[in-house]
């Protein structure tokens, strides 16, 4: 079993390097490289068409998607906050992308993607990167659902190869139920065609990349016969990368572009920091730990790249990293071959590539965004808190209708009114017990059992929402030093959990694990029983415990002779 490198997330920026030069040196063990080439295939085959889609949904021209992926993805993969974050073009980007191409031309594109990258650079090192941990859990859900929409609503036309008249009001339903549209039925057949393998080859093997194969089939049905005739492709692609060139500013409108700068600043910024945390909130990246500032710094630098090479904005990409995560990425080494190998592509497949008809990457983009709205994690968090449950789909279906930003604070907003209405933030309650359950007396003095003598076991009741809101409580309540031997933590009471009261608890299971304590939760159920279970270290007896009862911990802790379990801290890998 391959060991997963684990680093602690740095104090301050003094740290930073030393912490990267370690993750660098991560990247070429024998023991991860196998595994993070396999990932980057993977994730090369989706990034591809996605960057090539992309593109072109911003008005753009497709080679810019190719380059843009492949120097900005090296440039954040190195320099990033998180060792697993793939950067690149990105969905949420593509319609304030899309009006200044529109506004300012190409080269209005890349004076603003220069821009925002230098306003990343300062916002990262005045440290404003900390700022999303404290957006609330369901906005970050209503976020990459609202994506999901926006790539529905812009790339059904596509799929369908629909046209219409004069008139170019979007809808968010088929193209075909209104008046004046036209479908193109080879854009249907090569369409469904991918849709087909993306939805059923993952059923009869993960490993196979169902996104590269649905394009080389559709590729090569739209040459057979009656399918190739006015199917939009791809097109000529460079032979190579351009020069680096400081973009021009000649002709350009700086007071009409600077607002449209800072929406894409803010939009690029707040982006990445949400999926950054989305990232750490997956399954099997239970150790990763983003460093925010870090992550806007990285995302300056790429975006700076991207001018230099005529290349578009880009952001930090929910998607691929989680297509990386699941296709075993454990280093920085996952993200960086994932580019190269698309670098490769441009160069050496660029004859190949130009033949992709455009119905076939929209066809990909409307899956992913399919997949992006999630009817399953919402389903499950209406069943945990409906009131929660309605923020994300309001925020989702704002986002869409509204436009990013303010579809995002509109959702920040009614987060909080909700909270001024819903019960309390959850409240601690603090207990000192005997091994037995019998409740400890502290004397005064300090001799016996005083005040200098580790208490066998703390009890915290928990009682209402475990959210960002509540999450200090908890910290708080752990009685230390002297630390207790066991800390139960008993969440029969907690509805809900979201990220930051996971974190918290796994910070002290920390704590205590390098003091020779031990936590133990007892009473969870539902979706905080889940999320401690897919966190990967509450699972049945040990260490660190995840019980149904008290009856249940009294019986552990009395086998064990109410003395903690040994607990063997693994080194990072180097």
């Amino acid at each position: 079993m391959v060991e997963t490198p684990t680093l602690k997330t740095p104090r301050g920026w003094t740290d930073r390097p030393r912490q990267l030069w370690t993750e660098w040196k991560q990247m070429v063990s024998p023991r991860t490289l196998p595994g993070d080439a396999g990932a980057a295939l993977t994730v090369a085959c989706v990034a591809l068409p996605l960057n090539l889609a992309l593109a072109v949904a911003s008005g753009l021209p497709p080679e810019v998607g190719l380059v843009t992926g492949a120097l900005a993805g090296v440039v954040a993969a190195l320099l990033g906050g998180g060792r697993l974050q793939v950067t690149g073009p990105e969905a949420a980007l593509v319609p304030t992308v899309l009006l200044i191409a529109t506004r300012h031309g190409a080269a209005g594109v890349v004076a603003a993607t220069l821009m925002c990258g230098a306003l990343q650079l300062v916002l990262g090192f005045a440290r404003a990167g900390r700022l999303a941990q404290w957006m609330p859990a369901e906005v970050t859900r209503g976020f990459t659902a609202g994506i999901g929409l926006l790539l529905l609503d812009s790339q059904l036309p596509r799929l369908l190869g629909a046209s219409r008249g004069a008139s170019s009001a979007r809808s968010m339903v088929l193209p075909e139920l209104w008046p004046g549209w036209s479908v193109h039925g080879a854009s249907v057949v090569v369409g469904a065609l991918v849709v087909a393998c993306m939805l059923a080859i993952p059923k009869l093997h993960r490993s196979i990349p169902a996104v590269l194969v649905g394009l080389v089939l559709a590729t090569a049905a739209s040459l057979a016969g009656g399918l190739s005739d006015g199917l939009a492709r791809v097109g000529a692609l460079p032979t190579g990368l351009p020069m680096p060139v400081l973009p021009s500013f000649a002709g350009l409108d700086f007071a009409a572009l600077l607002p449209d700068v800072l929406a894409l600043t803010v939009l690029a910024s707040l982006g990445s920091l949400l999926a950054s945390r989305a990232l750490d909130q997956l399954p099997g990246t239970t150790d990763h730990r983003t460093d925010g500032d870090q992550e806007l710094v990285a995302q300056g630098f790429a975006n700076t790249a991207s001018a230099l090479f005529g290349g578009m904005p880009v952001m930090g990409a929910i998607v691929r990293s989680s297509v990386s995560v699941q296709a075993g990425a454990r280093t920085r080494a996952a993200s960086v071959l994932h580019a190269v190998m698309l670098l490769a592509a441009c160069i050496l497949a660029g004859a190949l590539v130009a033949r992709i008809p455009m119905a076939a990457l929209a066809a990909i983009l409307v899956v992913v965004g399919t997949r992006l709205l999630d009817f399953r994690g919402l389903h499950a968090l209406w069943m945990d808190n409906a009131g929660k449950a309605m923020v994300a789909v309001a925020t989702a279906l704002l986002i869409a209708s509204l436009g990013f930003l303010p579809g995002l604070a509109a959702g920040v907003l009614l987060s909080l009114a909700r909270s001024f209405f819903s019960p309390p933030k959850a409240h601690v309650r603090s207990h000192l017990l005997r091994t037995d359950g019998r409740p400890l007396f502290r004397p005064l003095g300090s001799s016996g059992e005083g005040l200098d003598v580790r208490p066998p076991m703390q009890l915290l009741r928990v009682r209402g929402d475990l959210d960002v809101r509540s999450a200090a409580n908890l910290s708080a309540a752990l009685q230390g030093p002297p630390w207790p031997r066991h800390l139960v933590l008993d969440l029969s009471d907690v509805k809900y959990m979201d990220a930051a009261g996971l974190r918290t608890v796994r910070e002290l299971s920390e704590v205590l694990a390098v003091r020779g304590g031990r936590v133990i939760v007892v009473g969870a159920r539902g979706g905080v029983e889940a999320m401690l279970q897919e966190a990967g270290t509450w699972t049945g007896t040990g260490p660190h415990a995840l019980m149904s009862s008290m009856n249940d911990v009294l019986e552990d802790i009395k086998q064990q002779g109410g003395q903690a379990p040994i607990i063997q801290t693994t080194q990072p890998t180097t």
